[in-house]
Order: C-alpha cells, then sequence, then structure tokens
C-alpha cells in the first residue's frame, strides 16, 4: 500500500477511525465475520476493518454505503460551520478593527478540520467496492435490472471514490479547496 494513503489517513486520523468502528457495528448488523483485532493499524487497513466478504448484493450495498452515510452525516455540518465562518466570513484568530483576540477563532478551526476529516473517510476499500460492482454488473450477476439501473450511479460513486481514497485523492482535494478558501 503506498505511503500517501497511510499519510493521508493518518492526517484525517478522527474520519478514519470512526468510519472504521462504523464498518465494525455494520458488519456486526450484517453477520459479516471480522478479523481485525485492533481500529488502529498503519496500514491498508487503516479506515478499514477486515471481514468476509458479504455474498448477497443488499449486504454488499449496505457495507459500502452506510458507514460512509454516517460520516456524512457527521461531517457536512461540521464542515459547512466551519468553512463558512472561517472561509466565507473571514473570522480569523485578531479582530481587524479592534486588535483583539477571536477565540471562536479556534474552534471554528476545529471544526472545519473534523469535517474534512470526517468527508475525506467516506468511501469503502476498493476489494468491497469491485465486489459491489461485480454483484451488479459482472458475467455471474443475478441482479435484476432495476436494481442494476437504481444502483449505477451509487455503485460508480463508490467505485471512484475507492480508487481515489486509496491514493489520497480525498485529503489532497479536501486540503487544495481549503487552501484556496483561505486564499480567496
Amino acid at each position: 500500500m503506498s505511503m500517501l494513503y497511510v499519510l493521508g489517513k493518518a492526517f484525517t486520523l478522527p474520519g478514519a477511525y470512526l468510519k472504521t468502528f462504523w464498518e465494525h457495528l455494520v458488519c456486526r448488523i450484517l453477520g459479516l465475520p471480522i478479523e481485525t483485532e485492533g481500529y488502529l493499524t498503519f496500514d491498508e487497513r487503516l479506515g478499514h476493518v477486515e471481514h468476509e466478504f458479504p455474498e448477497t448484493l443488499p449486504k454488499a450495498f449496505l457495507l459500502c454505503w452506510l458507514p460512509g452515510l454516517f460520516n456524512r452525516i457527521i461531517g457536512v455540518p461540521m464542515f459547512i460551520a466551519g468553512a463558512v465562518n472561517v472561509l466565507y466570513l473571514g473570522v480569523r484568530p485578531l479582530d481587524v478593527q479592534t486588535g483583539e483576540r477571536v477565540g471562536v477563532f479556534y474552534f471554528y478551526l476545529i471544526l472545519l478540520y473534523l469535517g474534512i476529516a470526517f468527508l475525506t473517510n467516506v468511501f469503502p476499500l476498493v476489494e468491497d467496492a469491485m465486489l459491489l460492482w461485480e454483484k451488479l454488473y459482472g458475467k455471474e450477476s443475478n441482479a435484476k435490472m432495476i436494481w442494476k439501473i437504481l444502483l449505477f450511479i451509487p455503485a460508480s460513486v463508490m467505485y471512484g471514490g475507492a480508487y481515489a481514497e486509496q491514493y489520497s485523492g480525498t485529503v489532497i482535494l479536501a486540503v487544495l479547496v481549503t487552501v484556496l478558501g483561505f486564499l480567496f
């Protein structure tokens, strides 16, 4: 696994750790055996639990989709609160007019960081995304046409996002957007 992946996950450790918890919870709910002993392993499993592959399409979809959904539900409000105040409204550590310290700036900065950490850890492992794709569109797929149509966009996003996350593309994009937000 690339060092870039481990660095990206380490940088967004709160989001990776919580995503691992959500994956663990979803695996337990779906009845999938888990092979992971701990959450913090600085390798390709950082941000994920090692588990048996689901045998059915609904379980494969839920395993790929639910942990990221939970991270999005928590991450979006934090990101918006931090980004609006720091990047859009221009809250800074010192008030420009009075020169006094603005303590709430650091709170907004923490919200922005946590929002980024949660939102950059929403995609499944590449193997899980590939399994979902195979269950939907593979040669041995027995999925009905309605499911192939309805799940095309979510499965495509999860598949592409899994590859982007594997090479820390989500973290790099978030950092670039944040830096541009500070500059403009």
